[in-house]
């Protein structure tokens, strides 16, 4: 049974000062070599920063940056952005090293072009303290992933993390998903209706929820499986997904097998895209008839890649290089969190990135960084 929580948020007014910088990044990938990159493409394109659509994201003087930033199409020029570990300031002019860090938070953007649009940014306050848009209840937390409007109602995925202070960790460790339905997607976040969905875990500890796709009858999600990266794809009926229902997934489990209910699976499925990324976004691009999927590669310096596939289940090329954030140049570069954001308007893809810094100091000072940025992909005639 589900409980259902009605989340009070409010937006600016907050009290709190971010006084000690310890775990600042929001990583979903750990280091591993770049893959090749794919050869024959007809995928001609060009790739362009969109610097003018990058204020976007600084129109709220207290919300002072995140990285993730997936997004969602609410529907009737609505948008909703997901955002990881995000720095909210109590007054404007803050730096972040002044602030409180929340391990989530969300923007509703009104409009599909970000050069164009409004938004505003929304938080949890308790205590007159800043907090997360949802939390876990425990001692960890949740980072989004992906989510889909389902009819009337919304589904959001995150991944749940805690505390690691292993020799080899990064600082945390992620250790499952969280799924949450919400009731009024239309109404203002102050008055979500939100429920936590009754999961089926699985015993491959794969990571639920990195990319969404919604067909006519199903609704495919993929997973990321630990340390490996490789991508899964499960599916569920849109009915069952919508109603709150994530028991039964069936896994893609290879031409041989195909899709198999859980329950039924005797050994681990098959990965629908072996090496592939912990975050990442897909979309149909009808004029190629094919999948698109993009991703960020390389650990600290990356580069911008897309991936393409007949149909979800593969085979998916390999990841064809498109694009090296100017940040990837620095020497302190922490660049990652690339995906496309399919309902956004000027280009063929738009696509964010998240520029960092390895060095905590810095990231608390240097403004110019942390806000995610926009490149604007154009596919050309051959």
């Amino acid at each position: 049974m589900t409980q259902t929580m009605i989340v009070s948020f409010r937006r600016g007014e907050v009290l709190g000062v971010f006084a000690a910088v310890g775990l600042l990044f929001s990583l979903h990938i750990s280091p591993r070599s770049v893959p090749p990159q794919a050869k024959g493409s007809d995928l001609p394109f060009e790739a362009k920063p969109w610097v003018e659509a990058d204020q976007f994201f600084r129109k709220d003087h207290l919300w002072l940056g995140g990285d993730v930033a997936y997004s969602v199409d609410l529907g009737r020029g609505r948008v909703l952005w997901l955002f990881g570990d995000s720095f909210i300031a109590s007054k404007p002019n803050e730096k972040r090293s002044q602030a409180k860090m929340v391990h989530n938070s969300i923007g509703i953007e009104n409009g599909y072009n970000p050069e164009q649009s409004s938004v505003k940014f929304y938080w949890s306050v308790v205590n007159n303290q800043p907090t997360e848009f949802l939390s876990d209840g425990g001692e960890g937390w949740l980072w989004p992933e992906d989510g889909v409007r389902l009819g009337d109602k919304l589904l959001l995925f995150f991944v749940r993390v805690r505390p690691d202070s292993g020799k080899d960790s990064l600082g945390f460790q992620l250790f499952g998903w969280a799924a949450f339905l919400v009731e009024n997607p239309d109404a203002e976040p102050s008055a979500w209706r939100v429920h936590r969905v009754d999961a089926l875990d699985n015993p491959w500890h794969v990571i639920v929820g990195t990319a969404v796709w919604r067909a006519d009858s199903f609704l495919y999600v993929f997973g990321s499986a630990e340390p490996s990266h490789d991508g899964y794809l499960m599916r569920w009926p849109i009915s069952a997904a919508a109603s709150g229902n994530l028991f039964s997934p069936e896994w893609w489990c290879g031409p041989a097998s195909g899709w198999v209910r859980q329950d039924k699976i005797a050994h681990a499925p098959a990965a629908a895209i072996p090496g592939g990324s912990s975050e990442f976004s897909v979309q149909w691009d009808s004029r190629r008839n094919r999948f698109l999927a993009i991703e960020s590669v390389g650990f600290g310096p990356s580069e911008i890649a897309i991936r393409w596939a007949e149909q979800l289940e593969g085979p998916w090329s390999s990841p064809r290089k498109i694009y090296r954030p100017p940040e990837s140049d620095r020497r302190d570069a922490f660049v990652y969190a690339a995906k496309g954001h399919r309902e956004l308007h000027g280009a063929d893809l738009v696509i964010t990135y998240v520029a960092n810094s390895m060095e905590d100091s810095v990231l608390a000072e240097d403004m110019s960084i942390y806000y995610p940025r926009f490149v604007r992909l154009n596919f050309q005639s051959k």
